[in-house]
């Protein structure tokens, strides 16, 4: 996939941006990868959250699915677009031919949640981060089970995460490799239980990142 580094740096940069608790925790946990794979991972990451967006603010059920049918209409339209995700998201269907099909797949996957009375995204983001996994030449299901981990705070999906050799095992699973995004995935979820915070604050953003250069070196935090 080639992209620019200052397409990259500027899908990084708006993750970084979103206002989400969650963005720029995640969008740190891809700084050590190739820029093709921060571009990609900051783009989908960030249509996960605009998706949830457009889920959960409309009052009707009707209105979520117009809105989320609007990003599926984008990506199958030739029509100038101005909105830098979209644009992101035309550029990456472009660099690998079967992204579209396989993102409007995901974005189905939060139309069928507009059907649930709680409009539960999780089986949105299991397949957003599948798609991750498949497009990083990580097993999908893996993949998903660490994007789960790092994103909730529910002990039902800390299993395959119970201590710091299970953290490790995804690190050494990554060596030699330039894929080091799933183990501090589990690293986050990590210190978020850790922390007892379900939310990162505002405040921990600075020392978060001291945290996720130390995981990157080697010193995951503990679960318990």
């Amino acid at each position: 996939m080639n992209i620019s580094k200052p397409s990259g740096r500027a899908a990084m940069q708006s993750l970084r941006d979103y206002p989400h608790v969650l963005a720029r925790p995640l969008a740190l946990c891809f700084a050590f990868e190739p820029i093709d794979r921060q571009f990609t991972a900051a783009t989908l990451i960030e249509l996960g959250f605009t998706l949830d967006t457009a889920l959960l603010t409309p009052s009707e059920s009707l209105l979520a699915m117009i809105r989320l049918q609007w990003w599926i209409d984008s990506l199958q339209s030739t029509a100038t677009e101005t909105a830098p995700l979209v644009q992101n998201l035309r550029i990456a269907c472009e660099q690998q031919p079967d992204m579209r099909d396989r993102l409007i797949g995901v974005i189905s996957c939060w139309q069928d949640s507009c059907h649930d009375e709680q409009r539960d995204s999780q089986p949105g983001w299991q397949a957003l981060w599948r798609l991750l996994g498949e497009t990083f030449s990580v097993m999908p299901d893996q993949a998903a089970a660490t994007g789960r981990f790092a994103m909730s705070t529910d002990d039902a999906t800390a299993s395959g995460f119970a201590d710091r050799s299970n953290l490790l095992a995804l690190r050494h699973m990554a060596d030699g490799v330039p894929s080091h995004w799933l183990y501090l995935l589990a690293c986050l979820g990590a210190y978020r239980r850790r922390k007892n915070r379900p939310d990162p604050q505002p405040d921990d953003s600075a020392m978060l990142g001291w945290h996720i250069l130390l995981w990157r070196l080697g010193r995951p935090p503990r679960l318990g």
